[in-house]
C-alpha cells in the first residue's frame, strides 16, 4: 500500500478543502510535516485512521455515542462558526499478486443535531466496488488494511510511551505483545470454541452443565472487561506518575539553579556562624590575656636570660659572703673561748691572737672584683627572685607555645567563619525559594497519592488474574468431564478436536512468530540503540513472552531493567520489527515519536528508522524533534514537506511548503506534479 493523496475538508483545524500530495520515490521515501503543538499534526494522523476504519479506529470497545461525540468534536470551528459536515478522502495504491489497483476511500460526516450521519464510498480504479454490496465495504477495508496490523504502521509518541511503560511492567507487556503479534485473535478463537463446545453439550441433555458453563462464561466476560478497565487505569496512572516525576525533576533543577542546596542549609549555616563568632571572641580574649601578662618578656628572650643569670650569680655571691661572715664570727667566738679551743696547745697568748687574726683575715678578705654592675640581687628578696625565675622560664618556654597555639586556632576559626559567611551570602533568602519547595512537596504528595492508587489497582489486577485463572481452570475441568460422557454429539467432538488443533496451532504460531521476531528485533534494536556493541541478542520466552537482552559479556538483562530512554527506543524497535514480520507493505505514519528521547537515540531514529522503515514514511514533527541538524540528515530523502501553522486569530491551520524556516515558494503538491508524474516504482507496485 502506498498513499498518493489525502484530502481533508472542514476537519479539525483545517478549513475548507485541503489536499496533500503524498507521493514518494524509492530514493525519497519520506514525507515531512512540521508544525507546533496544536497545529493539526495529530488530526492528520487520526484522519487517515478514521477514513480507513471509522469507529474501529478508536478501539473495539468504543460505543456509537462515544464515536459520534469524537466526530462532532472534529468538525471545524473557527471565527466564522462551526461546520456541520466534514470529510476525509484517501487515495492509495494497493498491490496484490502482481496487480496494482488505485483505491479512493472517502468517509464523510454530517451533524444532524441528535446524531451524526456517516457516508462511506470506496472506488477501485475509478469505479465503485461492484462485486460487493455497500454494507460490505467496511469489512472489505478491514481485510485490505486490518486495524490490528495498521496499529503497527500508524503510531504516535503516546503509543510508544504506553508500550515503554508496559515493558517496565512485565504482565501488561505480555498482553500488549500478544495483541501486536495477533496471538490474542487465536486465543479468542479458542475461547469461542470452548463456548461453542459448552453449547453443544446442552444438546446431549446436559442442561445443568450448560447453566454452570453459562454462569462461568458470564463471570469470565465480566472479569475480563473489568481487568481491561483496570489495565487501562494502570496505564493512565503510570503516565500520570511519569509526568509528575518529570515535573518534580524540572522543579528540583529550578531549585538547584536558584541555590536551593545553600538555602536549605541557611539556618544551619547561621547557627554555625554564631558558634564560630563566639569561639573567635573567646580566643581573642585569651590572646589579650597572654599579651597583658608575660608575653612582653618573650619579645626580649636574651635580656630575660641575662637578668636571670645575673640574679642567680649575684645571689650566689651574696650567699658566699654571708657564709664567710658567719664563719668569721664563729672563729671569733671560738678564739674568745680560749679554755675550750686552745687550752691544750703550746702556743703563747700572742701566737694564738696572731693565729685568730690571720684566720679572720683569710675569710673576710675578698679579691678585688669591683664592677659598675648594679647589684640586682640586693634589690629583691629570695621569694621575689624565685617569682622572677618562674616568670622568665614561662616567658622563654610556655608563653610562646601558648601564643602560637592560640593564634593558629584563631586563624583557622577566622578562615572558617569567612567561608560560612560566603556560603550564607550565596544562599538565596527562604522566601525566594519557598514557593518552589512548596510546589515540589505538593507534587510529591500527588505522586504518593497516585502511587497508592496504582498499588491498589495492581493488587486488584492480581486478584482478578487469580480469579480468572481459577475460573478458566474450572471451565476446562467441566469441559473435560463432559468429554467423558457417552451422549456427546458429533459436532461437540468436532469442536473439541478443533479446539485442540487451535491450541497446537497457537503454540506453533507463537514459536514461529517469536523466532522471527527475535531475529528482526535484535537487528532493529541494535540499529536504534546507543549501545549496539554492548547489546548482542534479544531472547523472548515462549511461555511468558518475557524479554531478555544478552550483553557482550554474556549476561542477561531483563526488559524491565532498561532505562526510561532505552525502553522507549526498545518499544520503537518492537513496533518496527512487528511491522516488518507482518509481511504487509504498508506506509509508516509517525506522529511526534521523539519527544522523550535523548540526542543519540534521536540521531539513530533519524539515520536508520525513518529512511529504512518502509517504502513510504510520513513523519509529523515539531521543530524540537526534527531540528535543523536532523533535517540535514533527511533532506536528500524527503519527497515533500509541509509546514502547518495555526492562525489563532482566524481559527484555522494554514498550510505552506517547506519545513518551518525552510519555506518554499511553491507548495510541495505543485512541485511534485511539476517534477514527477509517476513516482511509484517500488517492487510489487510497478514493473
Amino acid at each position: 500500500m502506498k498513499i498518493d493523496n489525502l484530502t481533508i475538508t472542514d476537519f479539525g483545524p483545517y478549513r475548507g478543502e485541503n489536499r496533500f500530495d503524498l507521493r514518494t520515490t524509492p530514493e525519497s521515501p519520506i514525507i515531512l510535516f512540521g508544525g507546533k503543538n496544536g497545529a493539526g499534526k495529530t488530526t492528520l494522523f487520526q484522519a487517515v485512521q478514521l477514513c480507513l476504519h471509522g469507529k474501529s479506529a478508536l478501539g473495539r470497545r468504543t460505543s456509537n455515542s462515544e464515536y459520534e461525540d469524537e466526530i462532532r468534536a472534529k468538525l471545524h470551528q473557527s471565527t466564522d462558526g462551526k461546520a456541520d459536515q466534514a470529510s476525509v478522502e484517501l487515495q492509495f495504491q494497493y498491490a496484490n499478486l502482481g496487480d496494482r489497483d488505485t483505491y479512493v476511500v472517502k468517509r464523510s460526516w454530517r451533524d444532524r443535531g441528535k446524531s451524526i450521519a456517516e457516508d462511506l464510498t470506496v472506488k477501485r480504479n475509478g469505479e465503485e466496488l461492484s462485486d460487493l454490496d455497500s454494507d460490505q465495504w467496511e469489512d472489505f477495508l478491514k481485510e485490505l488494511v486490518p486495524p490490528g496490523v495498521s496499529q503497527l504502521f500508524f503510531f504516535d509518541g503516546e503509543k510508544v510511551q504506553k508500550l515503554a511503560s508496559a515493558i517496565e511492567n512485565n504482565s501488561s507487556f505480555e498482553d500488549s505483545l500478544r495483541s501486536l503479534l495477533g496471538l490474542d485473535l487465536v486465543e479468542r478463537l479458542e475461547a469461542d470454541l470452548s463456548i461453542y463446545l459448552s453449547n453443544k453439550l446442552d444438546e446431549g441433555q446436559q442442561s445443568e452443565l450448560r447453566a454452570e458453563m453459562e454462569e462461568l462464561n458470564d463471570e469470565l466476560d465480566e472479569l475480563s472487561d473489568e481487568l481491561h478497565e483496570v489495565e487501562y487505569e494502570i496505564a493512565d496512572k503510570r503516565d500520570e506518575v511519569s509526568e509528575l516525576e518529570r515535573e518534580i525533576s524540572q522543579r528540583e533543577e529550578d531549585l538547584a539553579q536558584q541555590g536551593g542546596a545553600f538555602a536549605q542549609k541557611r539556618s544551619e549555616l547561621k547557627g554555625r556562624r554564631a558558634k564560630l563568632e563566639s569561639k573567635q571572641e573567646s580566643l581573642e580574649e585569651q590572646v589579650r590575656e597572654v599579651i597583658m601578662g608575660q608575653f612582653a618578656f618573650t619579645l626580649v628572650p636574651d635580656l630575660c636570660r641575662n637578668v636571670r643569670d645575673r640574679l642567680q650569680r649575684q645571689a650566689k655571691e651574696h650567699n658566699i659572703e654571708a657564709a664567710r661572715e658567719e664563719v668569721a664570727e664563729e672563729i671569733d667566738t671560738l678564739l674568745q673561748d680560749q679554755e675550750t679551743i686552745l687550752s691544750e696547745s703550746d702556743l703563747s697568748a700572742d701566737e694564738r691572737a696572731d693565729l685568730a687574726e690571720q684566720l679572720q683575715s683569710a675569710l673576710l678578705d675578698k679579691p678585688d672584683e669591683t664592677t659598675d654592675e648594679h647589684d640586682l640581687a640586693a634589690s629583691f628578696s629570695e621569694r621575689q627572685r624565685q617569682r622572677m625565675y618562674s616568670v622568665v622560664e614561662r616567658a622563654l618556654a610556655e608563653v610562646p607555645e601558648k601564643m602560637a597555639e592560640l593564634t593558629t586556632e584563631l586563624e583557622a576559626t577566622s578562615r572558617e567563619l569567612n567561608e560560612v559567611e560566603q556560603q550564607i551570602n550565596r544562599a538565596p533568602e527562604e522566601e525566594t525559594i519557598s514557593p518552589l519547595i512548596e510546589e515540589i512537596n505538593e507534587l510529591n504528595e500527588q505522586k504518593g497519592e497516585l502511587q497508592s492508587q496504582l498499588d491498589t489497582l495492581e493488587s486488584k489486577r492480581e486478584d482478578l488474574d487469580k480469579r480468572i485463572t481459577y475460573l478458566e481452570t474450572e471451565r476446562d475441568r467441566k469441559l473435560e468431564k463432559q468429554t467423558e460422557l457417552e451422549d456427546i454429539s458429533d459436532r461437540a467432538e468436532l469442536a473439541k478436536s478443533s479446539r485442540q488443533a487451535v491450541k497446537k496451532y497457537q503454540q506453533r504460531l507463537t514459536e514461529r512468530k517469536l523466532s522471527r521476531l527475535e531475529e528482526v528485533l535484535t537487528t532493529r534494536y541494535r540499529q536504534l540503540s546507543n549501545k549496539s556493541e554492548f547489546y548482542q541478542h534479544v531472547h523472548i520466552d515462549e511461555e511468558s513472552l518475557a524479554i531478555e537482552i544478552e550483553t557482550s559479556n554474556g549476561a542477561m538483562k531483563q526488559q524491565s531493567q532498561l532505562s526510561a530512554g532505552e525502553r522507549q527506543i526498545f518499544a520503537t524497535a518492537i513496533i518496527w520489527a512487528l511491522a516488518e514480520i507482518s509481511d504487509r507493505p504498508l506506509p509508516f505514519i509517525v506522529d511526534t515519536p521523539m519527544g522523550r528521547l535523548d540526542k543519540e537515540h534521536r540521531e539513530n531514529l533519524v539515520k536508520y528508522f525513518f529512511p529504512q522503515a518502509s517504502h513510504q514514511v510520513i513523519v509529523l514533527s515539531t521543530d524540537t524533534e526534527i531540528t535543523d541538524e536532523y533535517y540535514e540528515y533527511l533532506s536528500d530523502q524527503i519527497a515533500s514537506q509541509f509546514h502547518l501553522n495555526y492562525d489563532e486569530d482566524e481559527g484555522y491551520t494554514e498550510i505552506s511548503g517547506g519545513y518551518f524556516d525552510d519555506e518554499q515558494t511553491d507548495t510541495p503538491v505543485e512541485q511534485a506534479r511539476e517534477t514527477n508524474d509517476s513516482q511509484v516504482t517500488i517492487d510489487g507496485y510497478n514493473e
